[in-house]
């Protein structure tokens, strides 16, 4: 039985759970029903350690009997085929009940259905990444601090995914846009361009170290099909860190574009999402609320961003999956706010917008391997 499989392993398969591991098994087995939401907070009580969380998250669902157990194999197997393999469960007697019985079971794998939904990620390398960071500003109390630990995680993450990582430092708002015309017209395109932009922000779009706004449409509509023919039927995905209003969902540490006095408004610019196929906007927050970073260890999104996609990555998983985990992640995330000598409480929702038509698995070179 599956359950006694877990209690022969339980020490092995403890000290292989790392944190991320732990988290993505709770959202599998919290998906598939096997456990609720009060029992994921149990078992992630921030005072426990993370062999404590491991050795809770095995108990609990051995518990819960046959079925549970083979739940949680199969999600093991999906999530860290390394790990999986290490424990050797193949092995025991009772796997070939569990692999009967699993046939049953609703997990899903991250494997397309058919030959052509996912795009081609092979090109060598992968394509350009673009990261435009706004960290210094003409008003000096504005300065993003903490936004430079950002861009390192991102150079080192799309590196490692085989992009060619460029970075711009403290554009205007005219800069940025004439970059997003540069770069549509590049020879260098491969199967994939990725921008990042991190600045203050508004509803209608990011802000330039003068203070004047870039609307979301400049930095996006040149990479469309009429403008871009090079990426037509290819991925075009943008991550943007920048508060798109200035309300407080509840609790947060620094908020991007959080000042109103420095914004000079010509009347109200509007944008929407491109329509043409093949794009990814994730946006660092929802319309209307302040964007999280913390001065020290970075911003809420990118850092959630960085961490899943690389685990993702790794695992074959499409990037609307990685991104709703790092929704679940920053979500949960909770901060406070100083100001006016009044402590603010925070929270914070990431929102992608999409019009991809197939999975995109961002594939690292076979010689490259995370650290």
């Amino acid at each position: 039985m599956a359950e006694n499989i877990l209690k022969k392993c339980r020490i092995q398969l403890r000290d292989g759970l790392t944190d991320a591991l732990i988290k993505n098994l709770l959202d599998d087995l919290l998906e598939n029903n096997v456990i609720g939401s009060e029992e994921i907070e149990d078992i992630m009580q921030k005072t426990k350690t993370r062999t404590d969380q491991a050795r809770d998250l095995i108990d609990n669902v051995r518990r819960k009997g046959r079925k549970a157990s083979e739940i949680l194999l199969n999600c093991l197997e999906k999530q860290d085929k390394f790990l999986y393999e290490s424990l050797n469960i193949d092995s025991h007697p009772e796997i070939s009940e569990t692999r009967a019985h699993s046939s049953h079971l609703p997990i899903t794998t991250d494997k397309p259905k058919f030959k052509n939904e996912e795009y081609k990620m092979d090109s060598n390398p992968r394509g350009l990444c673009l990261i435009i960071n706004n960290e210094n500003f003409k008003n000096p109390d504005h300065k993003r601090n903490g936004s430079q630990t950002d861009v390192e995680s991102l150079t080192a993450l799309f590196k490692e995914l085989g992009f060619l990582v460029e970075i711009k430092k403290d554009q205007t708002a005219s800069a940025i846009k004439q970059l997003m015309t540069n770069y549509s017209k590049d020879r260098r395109h491969g199967d994939c361009f990725v921008c990042c932009v991190m600045s203050h922000g508004v509803e209608t779009g990011v802000l330039g170290f003068d203070e004047q706004i870039c609307p979301l449409i400049d930095i996006t509509s040149p990479f469309n099909g009429d403008n871009c023919p090079s990426l037509i039927g290819k991925p075009k995905v943008f991550f943007i860190q920048a508060c798109r209003g200035h309300d407080m969902q509840s609790k947060v540490l620094v908020a991007d574009g959080s000042f109103a006095s420095c914004i000079q408004k010509p009347g109200k610019i509007s944008y929407s999402i491109a329509k043409d196929s093949d794009f990814l906007i994730a946006m660092s927050t929802v319309e209307g609320y302040v964007a999280v970073r913390d001065t020290r260890s970075g911003s809420w999104f990118i850092q959630s961003l960085c961490t899943h996609l690389k685990e993702g990555s790794k695992r074959g998983q499409d990037i609307l999956g990685i991104l709703t985990k790092v929704n679940n992640e920053v979500s949960r995330e909770e901060g406070i706010l100083i100001k006016n000598n009044e402590e603010i409480d925070v929270k914070m929702t990431p929102q992608p917008f999409f019009t991809l038509t197939k999975l995109l698995v961002f594939r690292a070179p076979k010689a490259s391997f995370f650290f």
